[in-house]
């Protein structure tokens, strides 16, 4: 995913953070609000309880690509921040690119056939 996509200051997380609405599913956790301007932006937050640094970049990465595997079809003008849970440690690539795709889903805010 390139680096124009990503959420980077305290301050945008902090306003997701604070007015954004909340979807859950048991590996991870998004938060989502409408953004200013006319691209899709994530941010990705791993708490330091899962693991040194090694695993949380990994969990990471994991997160960015079933993101960027999925990017054309997710509704544009969001800002996004995925969670990670606990259980995202023991979970495969593809279920979790499943997980990722059942919570934007939950939200509305996968693209329908005629949108595409």
């Amino acid at each position: 995913m390139k680096r124009c996509y990503s959420l980077k200051r305290n301050k945008e997380f902090r306003r997701v953070y604070r007015i954004g609405k909340t979807q859950k599913c048991r590996t991870l956790v998004l938060i989502y609000t409408k953004s200013c301007g006319p691209a899709n932006r994530f941010g990705f937050s791993v708490s330091k309880k899962l693991g040194n640094s090694v695993i949380r970049n990994r969990i990471k990465r994991r997160l960015r690509e079933a993101v960027r595997l999925q990017f054309d079809d997710i509704k544009t003008s969001y800002n996004f921040i995925f969670i990670a849970r606990g259980a995202v440690l023991t979970e495969s690539f593809p279920a979790l690119m499943s997980q990722v795709r059942l919570v934007l889903d939950r939200a509305g805010l996968i693209k329908d056939v005629a949108e595409k």
